[in-house]
């Protein structure tokens, strides 16, 4: 009751609409409502909020009902009388629709304010693709022809890959359930995914579908030192610019055993979770615009046309997942390069942290970016500064907790002080090269003790 009392003592706005009694806008009304959010139509009060009340409110119900039913598709609404000074009004409560866009007789609208616009040709469209009812990667693309455009080396490797068998099952029907394509009138028709999974040329049935790998000379795009534009498939795509980016990034080696093992400057699971994630992302519909994968002397910029997907916020990041493009989500999780449950953000973060670098950053616009910051021979000096420091704080917090509980574990240190345990492990051995702290008994059922200097 008390929120009725309030948005009958408030103006019209974006969730609240008055009217003095039933007419032909009613139902541009409900479809503003429903494709934009929700909101409540109060019938019986005047656009000055003036309450003129109705009579015979049953009649007025069922024409409210006979109104939602007519729009398409129908829309869900809860009707419920109220009355206001000795008079009658009806409140009609319209939730945020899951089945927009709605449209009526009169075409597609969308509240906007206080007041309800109808879209334009093109805002339509718009809302089509924002809503992701117009799915880019499973419209068919009538230009490719099968078997003339498809790459059957490509097929190969995929179905090798995702432990598909071509002797038990035909390949048309291995592409029909892998929901790249359908039989149209005895013809296999392919779709935009099936197209650039498989085949043999996917630029020439989408232009933009490329990554444009640059290296740069300094710290902006001034000087280019090397340019590679992978044209293939999209797996393939992937492949070849971790590729450039091994070429062109430092590499350390490490000898722990009789094998030397090689160690690129920035992971490269998280630089091979974002290339994956520009190319399942990307927003396919954005024309004349394509993934690029950029190396600066200071940092490293993987970037793909689109905003961020509907229902994303950047707070979002590493918490939800909406996946752009499905299909293109199902194929490459068929080949073991992504997991569903959209963990990819998470586990870049953390390949980061174990190796020891700059966390990444990601800039959100027309494009997407995800940056991944290098070590340069400047920074390197600040970061022994800020690594001294922080080596510092962390001895200090090493030996407070050892003071708390003399057997706590290396794992248990990592996770309340929130770094690695390889961390943890370099700050006790400073610890006790500076006689700081010392072991007490073995590794398992030992303890820790504090030195006092």
């Amino acid at each position: 009751m008390k929120n009725r009392e309030l948005i009958l003592r408030g103006p019209e706005g974006q969730f609240v609409e008055f009217k003095q009694s039933i007419n032909s806008a009613l139902a541009r009304e409900m479809v503003g409502f429903a494709n934009t959010g929700g909101g409540t139509i109060v019938v019986g009060i005047n656009d000055a909020g003036i309450v003129k009340g109705l009579k015979n409110i049953n009649r007025y119900i069922s024409k409210i009902e006979s109104t939602a039913r007519n729009c398409d598709p129908p829309i869900t609404i809860d009707i419920d009388g109220y009355q206001k000074d000795g008079m009658d009004l009806l409140f009609i409560e319209i939730p945020d629709s899951q089945e927009k866009p709605h449209s009526c007789s009169e075409g597609f609208f969308l509240r906007s304010g206080a007041t309800t616009q109808k879209m334009t040709r093109n805002e339509i469209i718009d809302f089509l693709h924002s809503t992701n009812q117009i799915l880019w990667d499973k419209k068919i693309c009538p230009s490719f022809s099968y078997p003339k455009d498809f790459d059957q080396d490509a097929f190969r490797r995929f179905c090798i890959k995702s432990n598909l068998s071509t002797i038990s099952m035909e390949p048309e029907d291995i592409l029909i359930n892998l929901e790249v394509a359908k039989k149209v009138d005895n013809t296999l028709i392919f779709n935009n995914a099936g197209v650039l999974f498989f085949a043999k040329e996917p630029t020439r049935f989408h232009m933009d579908a490329y990554i444009d790998c640059i290296l740069f000379q300094g710290n902006d795009k001034y000087i280019i030192l090397d340019r590679k534009m992978q044209k293939g498939n999209l797996w393939d795509n992937v492949e070849e610019a971790m590729i450039f980016l091994k070429k062109h990034l430092s590499l350390r080696y490490e000898i722990k055993t009789l094998q030397r093992k090689e160690i690129l400057e920035l992971p490269e699971d998280a630089l091979r979770e974002a290339i994956l994630n520009a190319v399942i992302h990307r927003d396919y519909h954005f024309s004349g615009a394509n993934i690029s994968v950029e190396v600066y002397r200071d940092r490293v910029e993987i970037s793909d046309p689109g905003e961020l997907p509907p229902g994303m916020k950047p707070e979002d990041m590493g918490k939800k997942s909406v996946r752009r493009n499905k299909l293109l989500a199902d194929l490459f999780h068929r080949i073991g390069e992504v997991e569903k449950v959209g963990s990819g953000i998470l586990r870049m973060k953390q390949s980061l942290r174990e190796a020891e670098v700059p966390p990444m950053r990601f800039e959100f616009g027309s494009f997407y970016t995800a940056i991944f910051d290098r070590i340069t021979e400047d920074a390197e000096k600040t970061s022994e500064k800020t690594s001294e420091k922080t080596s510092e704080k962390t001895s200090e917090k090493i030996i407070n907790l050892i003071l708390q509980n003399k057997e706590i574990t290396i794992q248990e240190m990592a996770e309340l002080i929130g770094i690695t345990e390889r961390s943890i492990e370099r700050n006790i051995h400073n610890l006790q090269q500076k006689g700081k702290i010392k072991r007490v008994g073995p590794a398992k059922g030992g303890h820790w003790e504090v030195i006092d200097n």
